[in-house]
């Protein structure tokens, strides 16, 4: 997702078509060219939606499937499958521990550990924070964005979550029996909801457990800007390594050792100048980062306002430009981005072999309509459709921040797959024909596309980036609300107008 917002600095499905992140990096990306970034997001996006919609129908079948319908599972007929969730039917107990549920927190603790340093408020400009910064791993943008937003954001689902409690909530098919169930239906929501949440802090909570472990630096580092910043110190993160942690005077042993004393001293003159400056709240703290930022960071020339403001501030600017003229001090890391699995044509080979081995698949599996036959191909039809809806969910997230403060692309992913996700089941459900095609386009189009189209793990990331700040606490709940109540009201009345049409019968 899978695009920018600005509701978080969460890194979540928030990564630009063209591949490019805003995460503060202070050393240039080499990537493929912009031209071609489109394409190959998109063949690593649809590998990984293909193996995350592969991972949830795998969970919900052991979570569930093959204790709701016995016999239909074939790799779990010879073993115990693991009887925890049910699905949203009025005509049976349950339902609330939905079949997705598993799927959800899994997909949901994944996107936690895969976040920034930023995000999760660290020291150091890394995009995954559980790794070392000096891994291969950290160049490879193209495949976070592919797990970000094709994986986790296929692996779990909004629509299956939201249609099993609509069903939960008016019963299964036409056979409509009044039963109270709204209370199991609210309680299915905060549920699935919490435990989305829950994992996904936890996997936040793991990611920073594995950064202090790998990046040890970076862990003292992060001590001692802890200290600095309980004496009212701000540091900014955006800056490179070295001047993040010499600039406020953090208490690193060997800081500066092996550095040309000339530089150093020009460097220590310009903290000295600004030392009053860098405390929280101060007014010209502002001026102060952008300076810095604009010289260390961006590169640019300093703004004629900006020069102003330094020399009436009495601030050592020129010692400050005179470090700039030396050597980059910044730690740098691979960016494999330029290798030959982020091209052009690699990127075409591989969705092709996909695609051809899924197609090959699905004919090559008996026709025999044996329940498991049936199970095989409706897996596999459904896992042709997940890179339409992971793509075009990253797609919508463009739309995020361009409309108040609400993530618009998001929360029109999840509508829109809602309302595909019931009218497929309500479809099947009234449905005389029940002929192998009919009945797998439609499952297909629920799971694979509509499940893929929809996501959890980024819905949660954004609730949890806004009651990260004081001031946009409230408008995570409002998040949270709005998105439910929408996609149940829409999903309810499609629902109950193609299996219950007599509710709308102003003659009744």
């Amino acid at each position: 997702m899978k695009m920018g917002s600005s509701v978080s600095p969460l890194m979540v499905e928030t990564t630009s078509k063209d591949g490019s992140e805003a995460m503060g990096h202070s050393e240039p990306v080499p990537v493929a060219p912009k031209q071609n970034m489109v394409l190959i997001n998109s063949a690593y996006m649809a590998v990984f939606a293909i193996l995350g919609a592969a991972f949830r129908i795998l969970f919900a079948q052991l979570f569930g499937d093959e204790c709701a319908n016995p016999g239909t599972v074939g790799w779990l007929a010879a073993s115990s499958p693991l009887c925890v969730t049910a699905d949203g039917q009025a005509v049976r107990e349950g339902g609330i521990i939905f079949a997705d549920l598993p799927a959800n927190m899994i997909g949901s603790f994944i996107m936690g550990m895969m976040q920034t340093t930023a995000a999760l408020g660290l020291p150091g400009s890394i995009p995954i924070a559980w790794t070392s910064v000096d891994s291969w791993f950290q160049g490879c943008d193209v495949i976070h964005l592919a797990i970000r937003t094709g994986f986790c954001g296929s692996l779990t689902t909004f629509s299956s979550w939201n249609s099993a409690m609509v069903v939960l909530l008016f019963g299964t098919g036409t056979d409509f029996t009044v039963v109270t169930q709204i209370l199991r239906t609210l309680f299915g929501y905060i549920i699935g909801m919490e435990t989305a949440l829950g994992s996904f802090v936890f996997g936040k909570k793991v990611a920073e457990w594995f950064y202090r472990w790998k990046n040890p630096e970076f862990a003292v580092e992060g001590t001692a800007a802890s200290e600095k910043e309980k004496q009212g110190v701000y540091i900014n993160p955006k800056l490179p390594t070295f001047e993040r942690r010499f600039l406020p005077d953090l208490d690193i042993p060997g800081l500066d050792a092996g550095i040309e004393y000339e530089r150093l001293d020009k460097l220590c003159k310009w903290r000295h100048s600004t030392e009053n400056a860098r405390r929280v709240g101060h007014g010209d703290l502002h001026h102060l980062n952008e300076i810095e930022e604009t010289l260390l960071v961006q590169k640019d020339e300093l703004p004629k306002m900006l020069e102003e403001v330094a020399i009436d501030r009495g601030w050592d600017l020129q010692s400050l430009l005179f470090w700039t003229r030396g050597a980059e001090l910044s730690v740098a890391r691979p960016m494999p981005n330029n290798s030959f699995l982020f091209t052009n044509t690699w990127s075409i080979i591989i969705i092709f072999c996909v695609y051809l081995l899924l197609g090959t698949a699905l004919v090559l599996i008996k026709h025999d309509q044996s329940t498991y036959d049936e199970t095989y191909r409706t897996m596999v039809y459904s896992l042709l459709l997940a890179p339409l809806g992971a793509l075009l969910r990253w797609y919508l997230s463009g739309f995020n921040g361009k409309w108040l403060w609400v993530p618009a692309g998001t929360l029109a992913a999840n509508i829109i797959g809602s309302m595909v996700s019931i009218t497929a089941i309500s479809l099947e459900y009234v449905s005389p024909v029940k002929g192998f095609w009919r009945i797998s386009t439609l499952r297909a189009i629920k799971v694979g596309f509509s499940g893929s189209l929809t996501t959890v793990s980024t819905f949660v990331a954004e609730v949890h980036g806004f009651s990260q700040e004081r001031k946009t606490q409230d408008k995570s709940y409002l998040y949270i609300v709005s998105t439910l109540v929408s996609a149940c009201a829409v999903a309810s009345i499609i629902y109950a107008s193609i299996c219950h049409p007599k509710l709308f019968d102003n003659n009744n």
